[in-house]
């Protein structure tokens, strides 16, 4: 496989997945552009969980199963070769986010810690919860981050959403209702308001801004998705990783059910065992196709 095999684009495939979308009504269409399989010295994708992008242009996927990041950048309206970053530090990276001055936070699944990664590369340390008489036992699961550098994490083991500003000091928390069943990952809206996924009983859950816990804001989604491990918000709508199901849920804020589109399979534009994905304002989407060892990027189209 040479470097320029690194984006695929299969417009035929994306056709074949427009006219069915198309004709199911729903207001957000996934069309495949390419797909992402190297890095630069053409080491292949081993079971990427994580993907994060921004509006200039860069992408970097957490390579999970090469314990690794892989830095792409957008050059000439295509996606370079991508640059290989190992940290010691950071040994199993799933979930990414990417601030406002371009540095990178992974959540490592092997430590359950947040770790800053500096826009040249370097550690940048991790995120230590302050502020909070029993911050040692915080067991994060997820996070997300908000444009004011805060980190919104999701304590496994308090079943709460933990608000930290810049430095990690708790300056809010959010339980998680005692009805819920496995909340797999958060997100935050406008105005502040926090959602989150439950996956074993497949609700979406809120709480606005100030509110001390969650309320459901769905039913039960089950017959819409089987797994809901991934949530984020993306001009003014949720989009839910429904990873066992193979597929995105796309909702409404209000939590109005407004299509799926992706499945399973092999070939261009499908997915097995999606991750994350990360949205720009300009309508491209990035998936993590984990068990195709791959990262597929998708334009929107109403």
């Amino acid at each position: 496989m040479t470097v320029s095999r690194a984006i695929v684009s299969s417009l035929f495939l994306s056709l074949l997945g427009l006219v069915p979308a198309l004709a199911r009504g729903q207001s957000v269409v996934l069309v495949h552009e390419g797909t992402l399989y190297a890095d630069a010295e053409e080491k292949p994708l081993k079971a990427p969980e994580g993907v994060a992008c921004t509006d200039s242009g860069h992408v970097v996927v957490a390579d999970t199963g090469n314990k690794r990041l892989v830095l792409y950048t957008l050059e000439n309206g295509r996606l370079g070769a991508g640059k290989e970053v190992k940290l010691d530090q950071l040994t199993a990276p799933q979930r990414l986010q990417i601030d406002a001055k371009g540095d990178l936070f992974a959540f490592d699944l092997k430590t359950r810690k947040v770790v800053r990664v500096n826009a040249n590369g370097s550690y940048g340390g991790t995120i230590l919860v302050k502020g909070i008489a029993d911050a040692a036992e915080v067991v994060p699961a997820s996070f997300k981050l908000d444009a004011g550098g805060n980190v919104y994490l999701l304590d496994g083991a308090g079943r709460r959403v933990l608000v930290l500003d810049p430095s990690g000091t708790v300056t809010r928390q959010v339980q998680l209702p005692p009805e819920s069943g496995v909340v797999t990952d958060i997100a935050v809206g406008a105005g502040g308001v926090i959602y989150a996924v439950d996956a074993v009983k497949a609700v979406v859950w809120s709480a606005e801004k100030g509110a001390p816990a969650f309320k459901a804001m769905t039913a039960s989604l089950k017959d819409r998705m089987s797994f809901p491990s991934y949530l984020t918000v993306s001009r003014g709508r949720l989009f839910v990783v429904d990873q066992n199901g193979n597929g995105l849920v796309i909702l409404g804020v209000d939590g109005s059910y407004q299509g799926r589109q992706l499945s399973i399979g092999w070939g261009e534009g499908l997915v097995y065992y999606p991750a994350q994905l990360c949205l720009t304002e300009g309508g491209t989407v990035f998936v993590a196709d984990r068990y195709n060892n791959r990262v597929q990027v998708f334009s929107t189209a109403k």
